[in-house]
């Protein structure tokens, strides 16, 4: 197969799966309109599609996408509201797309002409650009993507416009050029200086006095923006520069490092007389202290050649590095990893006078190798502090908003995660510190009608247990109403009316699309979407959301998440003939498997004894469905014993091999998602492993198996979720 054959492979097989995200976000818009969520799946399922066609020369399908993308951003932004007629449009298009793809994998046209200009003309109607014609961007042949670099999709430019004070006489209307203008992309910040405005006794209605400073996120190329100008641009003073450099994930990184004063010059907020006239008046602390008698001038002076000496030697020993170039690394130290080892195997294998010094010498380099490995999954490490502070404003906000007086605790700010899974989990924290605040905490009269002190706390807490980071959002307010949950249930149809729920189960609804107990709508909830988004995340990310809540003491909402996405340090075992690893943190113990004392439960259910407790047994080949003798009856010489931080199992295995320390590759990328299995790895001798989930099957046992809780390190029994 040539190299274009499978690209174009990859192209048919990843449209057909945004293709049919883009079709489910749809269909679930229709019932639940406001649903973010799916908005936002929907938009990145057409860009993706655009982008992806554009990369392999199918431009009928890309330009027709960008239109589709146009009025999925009118969507996003709430400019365009979601309609049943909105809807139907919108699924004809997604069809007429599948229509063009199955043309061209046949190899013929994607689609007639005329049928294409009138689909675009559809779609420009809703955009209310019909007669309009679009830009039509010449196709530029893709830019090959270079080790750990993104292919930048947008480009950001900076446009200047001071038009002539008397532009209004050649009948050009500055408002319908911007309008325009907008229509290639989003403004990102629109300055207008009105320095040049006269007081009203000498006011013109017929002259334009306002200049403006644009920031322009498109994907437009630059001579399409210069069009723009067309009829103006010899005449006005008019620049446009590409500033996409300045951008990082859509926000100015320049202003890091500008002071306050020149930022708000620069958006002419103030003038440079202003900003003078207010330096003037500052002093610095040092000239303070020594007028008011606190320090002498000589202890200041040497106070600041040694803050100086200090700030050059920080510069010199600190860099910034972008997260892509630490995850080429990572992945460049796990390819050699891997080389190393099956040289090593290869070496094994084979004996003469040299092997041992050879061997001796690979050991090394493994060594040299993993602590590589770890310290660069060392510099993706961050402290939750910031993130933590983050939420702590936003509830101080909200409770404003809502006129209830909040305390914000947070306890563990140094725990530190892996950037990547603090990305992932920002916005379902986001979404429960919200639900603490609008629906846990009661007003000051409400809470002081209970005997509580009228201001309520949320406490944020972050702790390490058995190889996972766990974070609390605990509040002490009016908890869940779980007869509430269940005539919200019963309402939706999700039960009967006779039909018996464990406290486990009601507070599974919670999680549901669409779900909502709120007697009205606010800015913040009762939509019906944002704790079903908390739990799609985590378990996306291969996390879980345990919920205990008591009425009138409050609810605690507790996340476990993976201490990083990639590095990681496990125990080789072999079940009936298939490796699997087992992370070394969660692992407490092990032992030689005797059958005898083993306590039966029920039919299935099994228990043996370990520390002085009974702890179940989690038969992997019963879960993943494995053909064979099941392990423990009899096959079994080894038992892996595991804490997960709310329960502790053992996992009987056939043979306990080596430890080591490897790179987990999630199974998403080229696979799907499987319960009970973070990812995998290739080996030493090029054999791939399937890491073990521990809280996947943990869910999978138990909920199965065991409806209770176990009783584990004191934690409370059936509070969990």
């Amino acid at each position: 197969m040539s190299e274009q054959d499978e690209t174009l492979q990859i192209f048919f097989s990843e449209t057909d799966e945004l293709l049919r995200l883009a079709e489910e976000s749809l269909l679930a818009l229709e019932s639940t309109p406001e649903s973010e969520s799916d908005i936002e799946q929907l938009f990145r399922s057409v860009h993706t599609l655009k982008s992806g066609a554009a990369m392999v020369g199918f431009m009928g399908i890309s330009d027709y996408s960008h239109l589709l993308e146009n009025l999925l951003e009118r969507l996003r932004t709430r400019k365009l509201a979601v309609t049943k007629n909105l809807i139907t449009f919108l699924l004809d298009s997604i069809d007429f797309i599948r229509s063009m793809v199955d043309s061209v994998s046949q190899g013929e046209a994607e689609a007639d002409p005329k049928v294409l200009d009138e689909q675009k003309g559809q779609i420009k109607r809703y955009l209310g650009i019909e007669g309009i014609s679009s830009p039509e961007q010449e196709p530029e042949p893709p830019a090959k993507e270079a080790p750990g670099e993104a292919v930048e999709e947008f480009r950001f430019y900076k446009i200047d416009l001071k038009f002539e004070k008397h532009l209004f006489y050649s009948g050009q209307d500055p408002l319908l050029i911007l309008s325009g203008l907008s229509e290639f992309g989003e403004f990102v910040q629109v300055v207008p200086d009105l320095s040049e405005l006269p007081d009203f006794e000498n006011f013109s209605m017929y002259d334009l006095y306002i200049s403006w400073q644009i920031i322009i996120k498109t994907t437009a190329s630059y001579k399409d923006l210069e069009d723009v100008f067309m009829f103006v641009k010899d005449d006005n003073d008019i620049h446009i520069e590409d500033v996409t450099k300045r951008y990082r994930e859509g926000v100015d990184i320049e202003l890091a490092d500008k002071k306050l004063g020149e930022v708000l010059l620069e958006e002419s907020r103030i003038t440079e007389e202003v900003l003078t006239d207010a330096l003037k008046k500052q002093k610095m602390l040092g000239e303070i202290l020594v007028e008011d008698g606190k320090v002498d001038r000589e202890d200041i002076e040497k106070a600041v050649a040694s803050q100086a000496e200090s700030r050059t030697v920080y510069r010199k020993t600190t860099i910034r590095v972008d997260v892509e170039k630490i995850n080429v690394l990572v992945n460049l130290g796990e390819e050699m990893g891997i080389g190393l080892s099956k040289v090593q195997s290869l070496f094994e294998k084979h004996t003469d006078s040299a092997k041992m010094e050879i061997t001796e010498e690979l050991e090394n380099i493994l060594k040299v190798n993993q602590e590589f490995q770890e310290r660069v999954a060392g510099v993706r490490m961050f402290p939750l502090e910031g993130t933590f502070r983050r939420f702590q404003r936003m509830a101080r906000d909200l409770a404003i908003q809502q006129n209830k007086q909040i305390k914000v605790i947070l306890t563990g700010i140094d725990t530190e995660l892996d950037k990547e899974v603090i990305e992932h989990v920002t916005d379902p924290l986001k979404h429960l510190v919200r639900n603490c605040v609008d629906h846990g905490i009661e007003t000051p009269e409400e809470r002081e009608a209970k005997g509580k002190p009228p201001t309520g706390t949320i406490e944020l807490k972050a702790y390490q247990r058995g190889g996972r980071i766990f974070v609390e959002i605990r509040e002490d307010g009016k908890g869940i109403d779980l007869a509430g949950i269940r005539q919200r249930a019963l309402e939706k149809g999700w039960v009967e009316p006779d039909q018996e729920l464990s406290r486990e189960a009601l507070l599974d609804f919670i999680f549901r699309p669409g779900f909502s107990t709120a007697s009205q709508v606010t800015e913040l909830s009762g939509r019906g979407v944002g704790m079903d988004v908390v739990k799609t995340q985590l378990d996306q990310l291969g996390g879980t959301i345990d919920v205990r809540t008591e009425k009138d003491k409050g609810t605690t909402f507790i996340l476990c998440l993976p201490l990083t996405s990639a590095l990681m340090e496990v125990l080789h075992v072999m079940v009936q003939g298939t490796s699997y690893l087992v992370p070394v943190q969660a692992v407490v113990g092990t032992e030689r498997f005797d059958e005898g004392l083993v306590k039966g439960i029920g039919a299935k259910e099994r228990l043996y004894p370990f520390r002085g407790d009974y702890l179940p047994l989690v038969d992997i080949t019963k879960i993943f469905n494995i053909d064979g003798t099941p392990s423990g009856d009899g096959n079994s010489t080894i038992l892996i014993f595991v804490d997960t931080g709310r329960k502790a199992f053992g996992i009987p295995a056939d043979e306990l091999l080596e430890s080591q320390q490897i790179i987990v590759k999630t199974l998403e990328t080229n696979y799907r998602s499987v319960k009970g299995i973070i990812g995998a790895t290739i080996l030493g001798d090029g054999s791939v492993s399937l890491v073990l989930d521990l809280l996947g099957l943990e869910e999978i046992f138990f909920k199965n198996s065991f409806k209770g809780d176990v009783d584990h390190e004191g934690e409370e029994k059936g509070e969990s979720g």
